[in-house]
C-alpha cells in the first residue's frame, strides 16, 4: 500500500512533512517514507509512505500524533485520491506481482 500527496508549498513545508514522516514511522506496519521537491517546480511537493497492508495506513494515519503533524501538512495537499494498492513492482532483481486486498 502506498500512499502519495502532492503538495504545493515554499520552504516551510519540509520541516512539517519531516514531522508528519517522524510520526508515521512509529506505526506498525509502516515500511519506509519519502518526502521530494521538483527541481523544475520548487513549489511542487511530494509525500509518500509505503504500508505493510491497508489497515497498518488507516491506523498509522489515525493516531493522535500522526493527526497533529498531519493537521498542516495536508493544507496544501491537491485534492485527489491518494491511496493506492502496490499490484505490480520492479527492482533490479525483476518484477513482483502483488495482492488486493479489495473484497
Amino acid at each position: 500500500m502506498i500512499v502519495v500527496t502532492e503538495h504545493r508549498a515554499g520552504d516551510e513545508f519540509l520541516p512539517l512533512a519531516r514531522e508528519l514522516l517522524g510520526a508515521l514511522q512509529r506505526a506498525d506496519g509502516f515500511l519506509r517514507g519519502w518526502v521530494g521537491r521538483s527541481p523544475d517546480e520548487p513549489d511542487v511537493w511530494i509525500f509518500t509512505t509505503q504500508w505493510r497492508d491497508v489497515g497498518s495506513m488507516r491506523r498509522g494515519f489515525g493516531t493522535f500524533d500522526s493527526k497533529v503533524a498531519a493537521a498542516p501538512v495536508m493544507i496544501s495537499a491537491a485534492d485527489r485520491v491518494s491511496a493506492f494498492e502496490v499490484l505490480v513492482s520492479a527492482t533490479s532483481e525483476g518484477l513482483e506481482d502483488g495482492s488486493s486486498d479489495r473484497a
